[in-house]
């Protein structure tokens, strides 16, 4: 069972709590809060994740990690969390870089720039969740969403503030 607090339209905590499964979740102005994490390695290459074929939500596609983030959790929390969980990688959160802030569809994202290497060889993928793992260049992420083949709602948002982080 994943409880998320319910956020207003502007994104605030209502006070009111909402289990993922159920269907309401998903329902207009019902809206819950979410996390993304940009990893950049000193390549200045992006680390991308295929999601899982058998995802409810846009399968088959690349990604950033990211997640819901639970009760009692902050954004943190959960994205130390959903990499762990999704690729076996513990993130250093120190200088994490908070980059975003913006509404899609029933989530407000957060989204977060990271800078580390990541030893792909190490990794471990959570089966149900991810098929494949890289990193990309930034021109490569962009030729990915150009295609169609890239998580909806994020690329666009975050492509012209990551520029920053790519030396």
């Amino acid at each position: 069972m994943e409880i998320w607090d319910i956020l207003d339209e502007n994104g605030n905590k209502t006070g009111r709590t909402i289990d993922k499964a159920d269907p309401m979740s998903r329902a207009p102005g019902v809206y819950h809060q979410g996390v993304d994490v940009w990893i950049v390695n000193s390549d200045n290459k992006i680390l991308i994740q295929k999601r899982a074929p058998q995802k409810k939500l846009e399968p088959n596609v690349w990604a950033m990690t990211g997640g819901s983030v639970i009760k009692g959790e902050t954004e943190i929390e959960t994205i130390k969390r959903e990499a762990f969980e999704e690729l076996g990688i513990d993130l250093d959160m120190e200088h994490a870089v908070k980059e975003l802030h913006y509404k899609t569809g029933c989530v407000w994202i957060e989204g977060y720039v990271v800078r580390q290497d990541i030893d792909l060889d190490k990794v471990v993928m959570q089966p149900d969740e991810v098929s494949e793992v890289k990193f990309a260049t930034y021109d490569e992420i962009e030729e990915i969403f150009n295609n169609g083949q890239f998580i909806q709602n994020r690329w666009e948002f975050v492509r012209d503030k990551i520029k920053k982080y790519i030396k």
